[in-house]
């Protein structure tokens, strides 16, 4: 997760000179297409509202990623799994109510920020160029993810 969010400096620069804003204050759907673009597809746009707002937008756009079986949100802040999601957006974002998450809410794409994809696909090329190619960035995920075994001598 590091590595991770290190990667994502050099693109939260761009994004502050491009709109002034960053990834928790209306770049969020930049990053969550940059994302998709990176992975080449394999990861899944997705969102969250506020269950009083539900039928008013997206309140933050992620990606799900599946790995090893495993179900992922990630954002800004890396890998998480929905309940680290959950708490870090209850607890330290003090969301201030419950919230929704809304797998593929493609109908609803809309945001503080425009799309844009050109500079998603900026991103995107940042991204790569600090974790590499997405199919070996993943490969070394599974890894990590895989359970270890304990051999006795």
């Amino acid at each position: 997760n590091r590595a991770f969010k290190k990667a994502l400096t050099e693109p939260i620069v761009s994004l502050y000179h491009y709109n002034g804003c960053g990834y928790f204050d209306g770049g969020c759907l930049l990053l969550a297409d940059a994302l998709v673009l990176w992975s080449q597809g394999d990861m899944k746009i997705g969102g969250f509202a506020r269950r009083s707002k539900v039928e008013h937008g997206v309140d933050h756009w992620f990606v799900n990623l599946n790995v090893a079986g495993k179900e992922f949100l990630v954002d800004a802040n890396a890998l998480q799994t929905e309940k680290a999601f959950t708490r870090y957006w209850l607890y330290e974002e003090l969301l201030g109510e419950d919230f929704i998450i809304l797998n593929n809410p493609v109908h609803r794409v809309e945001s503080t920020v425009p799309r844009d994809p050109v500079f998603s696909a900026l991103i995107a090329g940042q991204i790569a160029d600090k974790l590499g190619d997405y199919p070996q960035w993943r490969t070394s995920i599974e890894t990590i993810l895989q359970p270890t075994s304990i051999c006795s001598l």
